[in-house]
């Protein structure tokens, strides 16, 4: 069986595609020697399921050893249509990968987590046509891993590590002149929005955008509007004024995730390229100590979300999956959650906006600092914000957590520049989303959300935070302070964005902040204590609990890695929904 059959982009959609997950050929490369010529050509000695790596057991493979080179390939059958280019697209390759087909080079790409592509039109040929792929990735600390250890095993909250191909292959056929990126940009203010479209073409080309609003809204209609792109770019607005008067109807909140979908149409001299997008009106902004989302007081109780399961690792087993961890979020009492240390699976962010879960997006870390890691991070940056952007269930961006790779942040200047680089980066392309610079402490005085860390705390302690700032920001279980040396807190919303992390389960071995608990009844005693401590002193503007599921030897899920619930799933919602 072949799993993961479903189009891989929800939010950027062409009809005329092709599915090239399933079994590939797979070989190891242990000493990262083996020619070209011979990977074209060669012997390879295994069969492995994509999108999944070879370190997981739904791979067909799962061999856990770290190999620094591995090869695929794969014999496709190709049409070549008529005025139709075909773009070959990676949905993500940890860590470095180079692409031939048919035995010509097509393309390489840097970056574990980011999604790539390539037009192959000129060497592919009407019929069989073999890809290979050589994909390298070293235990490196300079390169964002995000959870994924680099010691050889896992360790506290570090895991197995993935490597090679984990999210999905496929082809795209498009036009001769055809669409790269849409963004769209929200203004609830002027209620319009911002379209711009990057195309392949530098001649000037006609586009055309139909917009259909959400049915609530019926009978209005914004109809077709025309514009003009020269050197690969264009623009245009779309007014929603007449909609004022029906303004819920027409606004995205976790009440009411209404999307409005976009089709945008490329129209060359030898065909028209089409295809199908989303976004959300809505508006989310620091207003002195509260977070207002369309320009309402909004608190957030989110959940901490690793994005690992037990037979697949990084990549959602199924769409199904994915849906399932949503569904059980909604369940338990959240409106939100922190996707930590992973640009997730972009059904993973269609499905949140779709359900109306808001979503913490979080650059996956580097842990030592130097040049590279500086240039990999802000690349792959980049690359979440291109692919990214038009998803309004993402409110925040993290690009640093917890001085990871910048260890000495409270007094480096260069540390301390390249956090700040992220953020004016980050703003240079979004001016639409919060950031926390920095999150958990050492932060720099711009961020627009003081996010801090705390796992000390248990109900033994009641009252921890009716003392004063002083004591919320002097910092969690390092003794960290919130902000770096030279700065200060400014009066932004403050975040409770990670606490708890309470272990619980039914065996000896796992690890976990503090004691274990030793009783589904001590469970959800510690559980409400904490949470209702916080929620009690009245200063902060949201929480984020640590965390969804157990992932191998970290046992603070409020669900095991099955998604079986640790306790009674309505005295969970019972502790984390009271405030909804």
């Amino acid at each position: 069986m072949i799993r993961r059959t479903e189009f891989p982009r929800p939010d950027f959609r062409r009809t005329d595609w092709q599915c090239l997950n399933g079994p590939w050929e797979f070989s190891f490369d242990w000493e990262g020697k083996r020619s070209m010529e011979d990977g074209l050509t060669g012997k390879y000695d295994q069969t492995i399921q994509v999108p999944f790596c070879y370190q997981s057991r739904l791979s067909g493979i799962e061999v856990k050893e770290d190999c620094p080179v591995v090869w695929y390939r794969k014999t496709v059958l190709l049409e070549r249509k008529n005025n139709k280019r075909i773009l070959l697209k990676f949905g993500a390759v940890d860590y470095k990968a180079w692409i031939w087909v048919n035995g010509k080079f097509a393309g390489s790409h840097e970056g574990g987590y980011s999604p790539f592509a390539m037009d192959i039109t000129d060497i592919a040929v009407n019929g069989n046509n073999t890809i290979v792929v050589r994909a390298k990735d070293y235990p490196d600390a300079c390169q964002p891993r995000g959870k994924q250890t680099w010691t050889g095993e896992g360790f506290a909250c570090w895991y197995t590590p993935v490597s090679g191909i984990w999210q999905s292959v496929w082809i795209e056929y498009a036009a001769d002149i055809y669409l790269h990126r849409v963004k769209i940009t929200p203004d609830l203010e002027k209620l319009t929005a911002l379209v711009e479209v990057f195309i392949s073409s530098q001649e000037e080309t006609l586009c055309e955008i139909h917009t259909k609003l959400p049915a609530c809204t019926a009978p209005y209609k914004i109809g077709t509007q025309q514009l003009w792109c020269r050197n690969g770019y264009g623009r245009t607005v779309l007014s929603f004024m007449e909609l004022d008067v029906k303004r819920n109807d027409l606004l995205w909140a976790p009440e009411h995730p209404n999307l409005i979908n976009v089709e945008i149409i490329v129209k060359g001299e030898c065909g028209e390229d089409k295809v199908t997008a989303y976004f959300g009106m809505r508006s989310i902004e620091a207003s002195g100590s509260h977070i207002l989302l369309n320009g309402e007081i909004f608190f957030q109780r989110l959940i901490l979300d690793q994005g690992y399961w037990e037979e697949s690792l990084l990549t959602p087993p199924s769409e199904e999956a994915i849906v399932k961890d949503l569904e059980l979020i909604k369940t338990m009492g959240f409106n939100g959650i922190r996707m930590h240390q992973k640009i997730e699976d972009p059904l993973f962010y269609y499905h949140a906006d779709r359900m109306g879960l808001l979503v913490w997006g979080e650059l996956p870390s580097a842990y030592m600092y130097n040049d590279q890691m500086v240039q990999s991070s802000i690349n792959e940056m980049g690359n979440f914000l291109d692919r990214d952007f038009n998803h309004p269930s993402i409110i925040t961006w993290v690009p640093v957590n917890e001085s990871w790779g910048v260890r000495n942040v409270r007094t480096n200047k260069m540390q301390q520049s390249y956090v700040l680089a992220m953020y004016h980066f980050i703003k240079a392309m979004d001016e639409t989303r919060l950031i926390s610079a920095n999150d958990g402490w050492e932060q720099p005085g711009c961020t627009d959300i003081c996010a801090v860390h705390d796992y000390i705390y248990t109900n033994r302690t009641p009252g921890k935070y009716n003392n004063g700032w002083e004591d919320i920001l002097s910092g969690g279980p390092e003794k960290r302070l919130a902000f770096a040396k030279g700065e200060s807190y400014g009066g932004q919303p403050v975040i409770l964005s990670e606490y708890g992390g309470i272990a619980f389960d039914n065996g000896e071995d796992g690890w976990g902040y503090l004691e274990k608990a030793t009783s589904e009844s001590e469970f959800l005693e510690r559980l409400q204590g904490v949470t209702e401590d916080l929620i009690k002193c009245g200063r902060f503007a949201g929480f984020c609990y640590t965390q969804l599921t157990d992932v191998q030897q970290e046992v603070n899920g409020l669900l095991t890695p099955e998604r079986s619930p640790k306790a009674d799933i309505d005295k969970i919602k019972e502790i984390f929904g009271f405030y909804a």
